[in-house]
């Protein structure tokens, strides 16, 4: 289960049945809207907004949910240090380590908390898309956007075959744990180059069989996609759109907003 955890929510979750093209416009929009703004304020109200409609309204595990959103907000927090600490004009304050004074810049620390924002934004928007909305719907969309068709191919196979070639790590190391493969540091890495090798080769194989199996079946270097989406009510698309303007509206009045500056009121 651990492997497909994210299939199984987009199929057992409450916002399954809603639209696809209604969710993927959202997703997409509090996305662009996320990467374009200038204001730190807009983006972490995306991340909070589409928080709560997945852990509250689609019932997405909380575990999960923190997992996933967890795994970019620590590379987000490192990258707002390193704004903080290595770009930047104007010095805020100086921290003594160890004798030596490492400057702190305000303008550094305001861009690394609206890249930091931006980047809780996007990733809660594209979560939201993978959470809810499974992954063939996702293709069938993509068709309809007149995507080249090689490129939604080869992103059916590759979805595809991320899951069998874990399922194939998980035997291969589950066997070499068996056999005390990893009793210790040099038989670990002994383990760890039969394993890569044997995985190539056992991709290799199952992507012949895949091949010979499609060509059995006339295949005509099309994937078919079953069945059909609906258009979502045009209502729905105008309480989006609506909702958009409001986010840039409130983009635009609060572009000038500075963590730093609010910080520096407080103290």
């Amino acid at each position: 289960m651990k492997h497909n955890i994210v299939d199984y929510i987009a199929i057992n979750n409450k916002l399954r049945y809603v639209n696809p093209k209604l969710k993927f416009i959202f997703a997409i929009s509090m996305l662009i809207i996320s990467l374009i703004s200038k204001s730190i304020i807009v983006p972490l109200l995306i991340f909070f907004i589409v928080s709560f409609i997945l852990l509250f309204i689609a019932k997405v595990p909380k575990r999960v949910y923190g997992v996933f959103i967890g795994i970019p907000l620590s590379f987000g927090i490192l990258n707002l240090v390193l704004f903080a600490f290595l770009f930047g004009k104007v010095v805020w304050f100086y921290i003594d380590i160890f004798g030596f004074k490492i400057p702190v810049y305000i303008d550094g620390f305001d861009l690394g908390f609206l890249l930091f924002g931006r980047m809780l934004g996007g990733v809660s928007s594209m979560l939201f898309l993978a959470l809810t909305t499974p992954m063939p719907e996702l293709f069938y969309i993509l068709r309809e956007l007149k995507l080249p068709e090689e490129f939604v191919d080869m992103a059916m196979l590759i979805y595809r075959y991320i899951f069998v070639l874990y399922e194939e790590y998980e035997r291969m190391k589950f066997a070499q744990e068996s056999r005390l493969g990893e009793a210790n540091l040099k038989s670990t890495y002994k383990s760890l180059g039969a394993l890569a090798a044997h995985l190539f080769i056992r991709a290799w194989e199952k992507g012949e069989q895949l091949n010979i199996s499609m060509l059995s079946r006339c295949y005509d270097g099309k994937l078919k996609l079953l069945g059909g989406i609906k258009n979502p009510p045009i209502p729905y698309i105008l309480a989006i759109a609506i909702f958009d303007i409001f986010l840039i509206g409130i983009s635009l009045l609060t572009q000038n907003f500075k963590v730093s500056s609010l910080i520096l009121h407080y103290l």
